[in-house]
């Protein structure tokens, strides 16, 4: 059974890792998704892929999150071509580990926060912004924010994305909370380490090994295992789920 058949998901920052496991997984569950990103030859690799293993060509749209006007091009692109916006997941983020990772908390100057911010918090706003008036207008919506674990239990590195990650946990309570009278749902995800290509392979075995260490099933997650969660999130199977955060960690967070 087709979770998503005819709905309309725009998924952000899906070109690789979590966000392009999404992709691949609503494709199969019927949704013509929209795929975005800030590197044209990364969108349409994404495209290319989906269209291969799917028989369905999504969207392709260059869009950076932090520029309103790319925001509201997105969703003007969307409605041409589709007429609806059923699932937004705001998935686009800074870099996890750049080189702010293992600055201490007293010397992130401002501006290295804002460019934080700017992608992982206001990125997510400005969507939210932007499609909830369509969801309004259609009287149903579901958006889907991606926090992390960090967000709940803090962490010693990366104050920035910390930061940045809790304040979308405030957005989901406060979307849920205003727009649930239009048949909008709005939750969040708070997923640990999981094994993306990106942030796995630039970690040394021992670090791979001291970040598991922590896992009570002894190791890390997987793309298609976060993909999986959103996937449930966004179909009718969680029509009255609103205002939560679903934790994919492991177990990593309850010791």
């Amino acid at each position: 059974m087709r979770l998503l058949d005819g709905r309309v998901a725009i998924i952000t920052g899906s070109t690789k890792g979590n966000g392009l496991a999404m992709a691949n997984l609503f494709s199969e569950h019927g949704a013509n998704v929209v795929i975005t990103g800030r590197d044209e030859k990364e969108i349409q690799n994404a495209v290319n892929e989906i269209l291969k293993e799917h028989q369905t060509e999504p969207l392709g749209l260059k869009v950076d999150v932090t520029s309103n006007q790319e925001v509201r091009e997105m969703v003007t692109r969307v409605l041409q071509k589709y007429n609806q916006i059923d699932v937004l997941i705001n998935n686009a983020g800074f870099p996890i580990r750049d080189e702010l990772w293992d600055v201490s908390f007293e010397k992130i100057s401002d501006q290295d926060l804002d460019r934080v911010l700017d992608v992982d918090t206001k990125g997510t706003y400005r969507c939210c912004r932007e499609v909830l008036p369509v969801m309004q207008k259609q009287r149903y919506g579901v958006i889907i924010n991606i926090s992390s674990t960090p967000a709940i239990s803090g962490y010693t590195k990366g104050a920035p994305y910390t930061v940045a990650k809790a304040a979308n946990l405030g957005i989901t309570k406060h979307i849920a909370a205003e727009y649930g009278k239009y048949n909008i749902r709005c939750n969040a995800i708070a997923p640990g380490t999981i094994a993306t290509q990106r942030n796995w392979e630039r970690l040394s075995d021992a670090e791979r090994n001291e970040l598991v260490s922590s896992i009570p099933l002894g190791r890390a997650g997987r793309p298609g295992e976060i993909a999986g969660v959103v996937l449930l999130l966004a179909s009718d199977y969680s029509s009255f789920v609103n205002g939560q955060t679903i934790v994919i960690d492991g177990g990593e967070t309850i010791r």
